[in-house]
């Protein structure tokens, strides 16, 4: 036994002494200005992959420092971005204690959606609203599409009440026209738009960037209602090691799990998985059909590599594998069904259901080419796999997507900032509806673009753009962009954004009345793509020493309109979905006014709200019957969102209580008998909680109640739910909460 000790030692002795040449280490605490320590700091030495995060407690680590002086970069929400220089010895453990600024949240934030490169919002002329891992961290939530609420004039939409398949839509405008990006990649084509998010845990997601509006020129014309770009977290700041877990009383369950075993040396890697089931039968309505999808299990794998190369040049590579099995029908379907791989009862026409099988793969990388001329190419593969049946309709798609970025960062002058670069974009896509029937449809999008951010003086900013991609089926489409900054003073900015996009539609895809139900689905002519431009004006505010520290203020107009907007018909014939452009002279528009505001009270409470009125219709003017201005379906007159947030680091607990309030809405109907007024929603308000306790450095416990007020939508999400396979059934007439209060439990480790 003592021989086995003895080697045992010799053998951590010697592996200690291989990494312990040059590890010298760097540790101490971040805190505030009142002595306050901050947890999850992000704290990297700068030309170097060598970074970590503060813990729960404020503390912080960074091992294998070569020898030498640096500098050290602080940065976190809240507090103004600090650079440190430190000198270290080999093998030194050397206490390096810092104290941040605490400063607007709004202004300070690193961005790079407007531009592709980083800067701090207050110098962006694009409007850029961000969520940061904490705040996502105050919602009692395990994905991104639960969280997205909380950011004012952005909803998260059920689209269907059987699946339970949902989207996001800026502005009133749906799902398919926001692009969604991954680390500045648009890797989400038609058929993931609607399950894609549903992968992407909060573990992961180091901060969501939203721009709304046209962002044509970096992003492509397909981005009429805005973007969301979701930044992934990096193997140096995220932790060695973190676990959550959590469960609710409806029989949802979670994992996420992720380790960084290599850090501070020429490359980083971050390892993470997740996994999620939802297996309980809910129905509180009475209606036989599931309130809640059934999920058995959806699992999601994320890896990313990091490198740092000779003369500060960096390359990086990420792959995500996505799998996901979701039913949701009657209690007889799903008990028959049972997630058996060769169940006979998909498809029947006795008992309902909708089941939908999901394989995804995500590949992106970007590697700084050599030479000072700054090009940076981005690339990006996916695969994306759906086979479903809705009731007796079988639907089968795949779509593969590869993309090309390369990008040209310069300065001309002291004046330009220019971005410009070649995209190319080759898409492949294949179902067994009649979109397809005469083969694949392959699309070859080239594209180029170029953007000048013009520093005209040091209150005004100008950004022009262009961008010029041919589609084969379309040509040569033109998407100009322009939008200007002025500082008023130091704590007011004005900022005017435009621009035009241009997006070809899949119906199958994007519109789930198409398949769930069984009228006949009509295409009456050859789709036109819609076209769309956009203005925004926008205006911040910030006012010290109100309310405690600081208030930010946010004001913002917004008008879309569109060309060829494809709506569907479910009036003309009783038995046909009928999808056309809108006529030559005909219009949508989303138009609406936004207020927010944010900020803190003596160190402890943050606090923010947020209010959107906004008008979406379609008018006609030609035909002979000029219907005027016809309200869309499920867009809210009114939005909400706001959040109190308590931070009471003596008792190591925080507490986040979070509410949002939606406005009447039109419903969809099948009925064209039904008056408007009958098919409005009554307004509503959620409110959520979520109250964390350290029990010490590295482990969390929490505690979260979703929908307090157990407040439910009083018509039923399935129109004609007595009559599953009628030609009068949908199952798109979700507007709120099925389910009612719920609560969460769970527990979160970091090292």
């Amino acid at each position: 036994m003592k021989i086995k000790t003895i080697n045992l030692s010799l053998f951590l002795l010697q592996w200690t002494a291989i990494f312990a040449q040059s590890d010298a280490t760097l540790f101490g605490h971040v805190v505030d200005e009142t002595g306050t320590h901050i947890p999850f700091v992000n704290l990297v030495i700068k030309d170097s992959r060598i970074g970590t995060a503060t813990d729960i407690t404020g503390h912080y680590m960074m091992n294998n420092i070569p020898p030498g002086t640096h500098t050290l970069m602080i940065q976190h929400v809240g507090h103004k971005t600090k650079e440190m220089e430190f000198t270290i010895s080999k093998r030194e453990s050397k206490e390096f204690d810092i104290t941040l600024e605490t400063v607007t949240v709004a202004l300070e934030q690193v961005v790079i959606s407007g531009s592709l490169k980083e800067q701090s919002l207050r110098d962006s002329p694009v409007k850029i609203e961000v969520l940061g891992a904490a705040f996502l961290r105050k919602t009692p939530s395990n994905n991104l599409m639960q969280s997205i609420g909380m950011i004012n004039g952005v909803q998260q939409v059920t689209a269907c009440g059987v699946c339970g398949t949902n989207e996001i839509r800026i502005n009133g405008l749906e799902g398919s026209n926001t692009a969604v990006l991954i680390d500045g990649m648009p890797i989400m084509g038609a058929l993931a738009s609607v399950y894609g998010l549903n992968g992407i845990p909060n573990a992961l997601i180091e901060r969501v960037e939203v721009i709304k509006g046209a962002s044509s020129t970096l992003y492509g014309s397909e981005a009429i209602g805005g973007i969301i770009n979701i930044i992934t977290s990096s193997a140096e700041t995220a932790p060695r090691f973190f676990f959550n877990t959590n469960w609710s009383n409806l029989g949802d369950r979670n994992a996420d799990i992720g380790f960084s075993p290599f850090r501070g040396r020429k490359f980083d890697a971050l390892f993470s998985g997740s996994i999620h089931t939802m297996e309980r039968f809910t129905d509180l309505n009475k209606d036989n059909f599931a309130d809640k999808v059934i999920i058995s299990p959806s699992v999601s794998l994320f890896n990313k590599w990091s490198f740092q190369r000779p003369a500060g040049k960096t390359a990086s590579f990420a792959v995500k594998f996505y799998h996901e099995n979701r039913a949701g029908g009657t209690q007889e379907f799903l008990g028959a069904y049972n997630f058996k791989p060769d169940s006979k009862v998909r498809g029947s026409d006795s008992l309902y259901g909708e089941t939908i099988f999901t394989n995804r793969y995500e590949l992106t990388g970007s590697y700084s080419l050599p030479g000072s001329a700054g090009l940076r190419l981005d690339i990006s593969q996916s695969g994306h796999w759906h086979d479903s049946w809705y009731g007796t309709t079988f639907y089968k798609g795949e779509q593969h997507i590869s993309f090309a970025n390369l990008i040209w960062l310069t300065n001309a002058g002291e004046r330009h900032s220019i971005t410009s670069g070649f995209t190319a974009r080759y898409q492949v896509y294949d179902d067994n509806t009649p979109v397809t029937a005469s083969g694949r449809d392959k699309q070859f999008i080239p594209g180029i673009f170029v953007q000048d951010d013009i520093r005209i003086n040091t209150k005004t900013n100008l950004l022009a753009g262009a961008r010029l991609d041919h589609h084969n089926r379309h040509g040569l489409v033109f998407s100009p962009r322009l939008s200007a900054k002025y500082e008023l003073s130091g704590n007011t900015i004005f900022r005017i954004n435009s621009g035009t996009g241009f997006r070809t539609v899949n119906i199958f895809t994007e519109d789930h009345a198409a398949l769930s139900g069984f009228r006949e689905v009509v295409i009456s002519e050859n789709l036109k793509p819609e076209q769309s431009w956009n203005v925004s004006i926008s205006l911040n505010q910030t006012i010290n020493r109100l309310v405690g520290r600081w208030v930010v203020l946010d004001a913002d107009l917004f008008y879309t309109r569109f060309s060829n907007k494809i709506l569907a018909d479910y009036d003309t014939d009783t038995e046909k979905i009928i999808y056309r452009n809108l006529p030559d002279g005909d219009y949508a528009v989303s138009r609406g006014v936004a207020v927010s505001a944010n900020g803190r009270i003596n160190g402890f409470f943050t606090w923010s709200a947020g209010f959107t009125w906004q008008d979406v219709f379609a008018v006609s003017n030609t035909g002979s019957e000029k219907t005027g201005k016809e309200a869309q379906p499920l867009s809210p007159e009114f939005t909400g969102n706001w959040l109190l947030s308590w931070d009471a680091r003596k008792i190591r607990t925080t507490v986040d209580l979070t509410g949002t309030f939606t406005g009447k809405m039109l419903l969809p109907t099948v009925d064209p008998e039904v008056v408007n007024d009958d098919r409005l929603s009554k307004p509503y308000s959620l409110i959520n909680l979520l109250v964390n306790y350290n029990l010490n450095q590295s482990v969390r416990v929490y505690v979260g109640i979703n929908n307090i007020l157990d407040w439910r939508q009083n018509r039923n999400p399935v129109i004609n739910w007595q009559s599953p396979f009628s030609d009068d059934f949908d199952a798109a007439n979700v507007y709120g909460p099925l389910y009612g209060r719920t609560v969460m439990m769970g527990i979160r480790l970091l090292m």
